[in-house]
């Protein structure tokens, strides 16, 4: 324990009561140091705790007649700061052992200014965008209209070609021609032409019918049966077939060209529209063979 300041002289008294003095100053600019340290950016200055100290130990000899040598304390006050949470504030108490009152400097610690929300920018449908969760309103429209007008152009070129596509009925060239079997006769009979079709109906050597093409395979010429020579003759460049449609002569490079047909046996169906193109002049089995 410190010594009683009462015991001593005036002047022992009074360089003990500055003593005193100085040792609580320093403790409060130790104390307000700290402070200093823990506290970046103070909203306020802090007053200085030094003139209140100084003031509080000045008094303390007149109104006590024995005081001991104070013992520095700290007591725990809570202080809250910015979110709510408490944080603990040490601060120095000189305190009496005779019971007398006490100086005491409270050094007050401003709590931390609080922190600006951040600003919150509504984007709209940019920001739904930005975030690449699905697609947003603008997109989905044009997807729409976009798949609309495929449908529509595709519909139209649809019913576009269908009125362009060539119908043809029964009976006319490019439709189907239905035809006794007798109009084909036999495999010695001369072939027997059907104007409105554009084919010659024959039986050939084996006794399958046969629809030939009217037209010249080399030049596109009307060629004509000719009995005499019991053949095909074309009259414009001389090309030669036989009573079947296959190449003999001439410039045309293939045999006659002929159409499909189904045999129903006591009729004959001539597909006008399907035309089937000859074999090469070099591969028919009536080529003649020049010496």
């Amino acid at each position: 324990m410190a010594e009683n300041v009462a015991d001593l002289s005036g002047d022992d008294r009074e360089k003990r009561v500055a003593e005193l003095k100085r040792k609580m100053q320093q403790a409060a600019q130790k104390a307000q140091a700290i402070h200093a340290e823990e506290t970046p950016a103070a909203p306020a200055p802090v007053a200085s705790v030094a003139a209140p100290v100084s003031a509080a130990i000045a008094e303390a000899p007149a109104a006590v007649g024995v005081v001991e040598v104070p013992v520095m304390e700290s007591v725990t006050e809570p202080a809250h700061a910015e979110n709510g949470a408490t944080q603990v504030v040490e601060t120095p108490v000189v305190a009496a052992t005779n019971g007398a009152a006490a100086a005491s400097a409270v050094v007050a610690r401003p709590a931390s200014a609080p922190r600006p929300a951040a600003a919150t920018v509504d984007t709209g449908a940019d920001a739904e965008e930005a975030s690449g969760k699905g697609i947003n309103r603008r997109e989905f429209l044009t997807y729409a209209w976009g798949a609309a007008l495929g449908l529509l152009t595709l519909e139209g070129g649809v019913d576009t070609f269908l009125f362009l596509y060539p119908r043809f009925r029964a009976g006319e060239f490019g439709g189907d021609f239905i035809k006794p079997a007798t109009d084909f006769g036999n495999k010695d009979a001369a072939p027997n032409p059907e104007p409105s079709g554009k084919f010659w109906q024959v039986t050939t050597a084996e006794g399958k019918h046969k629809a030939l093409y009217m037209v010249c395979v080399h030049l596109g010429c009307l060629y004509k049966w000719v009995p005499a020579n019991n053949r095909f003759e074309c009259p414009c460049h001389g090309s030669k077939y036989t009573h079947d449609g296959f190449y003999i002569e001439g410039p045309a490079t293939r045999s006659l060209d002929t159409f499909e047909i189904t045999d129903e046996g006591d009729k004959v169906i001539v597909h006008t529209g399907k035309k089937v193109i000859g074999q090469p002049s070099e591969k028919s089995p009536a080529r003649a063979v020049v010496a």
